[in-house]
């Protein structure tokens, strides 16, 4: 891979890191979704062969960021090379048709790994304006005024400060 997708890449999952805690915080749908997951819940996803790699654990009714070098994790989602990470983090593809299409893999159970792809669902729908959710997301919500605040917030406390 060259350094240009493993470097757009890194910088994709390190913004899912960071979108993924900041809606947790404040989107009513992602809490419920993650009601599905007992407390102290891990989850770790990971390109292969030596990509990046990011994890987080279920606290409370949000999720927080943990190490992503732990030797054993609730459920792992692994991108099975670097340009289908690649694909996905710039909405060449979607993680639904990734999945369908046999280029991840899940180690966990499997209802687990639904729960994590509505939860990324809600996520990208924050992080992209609506033209590329067009591209990767089955159904585009409707934003309300809330929503276009916690957009903004996602891109500016979120992504920067992970709240």
């Amino acid at each position: 891979m060259t350094l240009f997708k493993k470097t757009i890449t890194g910088i994709g999952f390190f913004a899912l890191k960071q979108a993924m805690v900041s809606v947790c915080h404040f989107n009513t749908e992602a809490k419920e979704e993650l009601k599905y997951y007992k407390e102290g819940y891990t989850i770790q996803l990971k390109v292969l062969p030596d990509g990046p790699k990011i994890a987080f654990e279920k606290q409370g009714d949000s999720l927080r960021t943990t190490s992503a070098n732990k030797e054993n994790y609730d459920l792992v989602v692994i991108f099975k090379t670097e340009d289908i990470a690649f694909r996905i983090m710039t909405t060449l593809s979607n993680v639904p048709k990734a999945f369908t299409q046999n280029r991840l893999m899940v180690y966990g159970n499997v209802a687990d790994s639904m729960v994590l792809i509505r939860v990324i669902n809600i996520v990208q729908s924050y992080l992209f304006p609506p033209i590329l959710s067009k591209r990767v997301l089955k159904r585009v919500p409707k934003f309300n005024l809330g929503a276009h605040i916690g957009r903004i917030r996602v891109y500016t406390l979120g992504l920067l400060l992970r709240y």
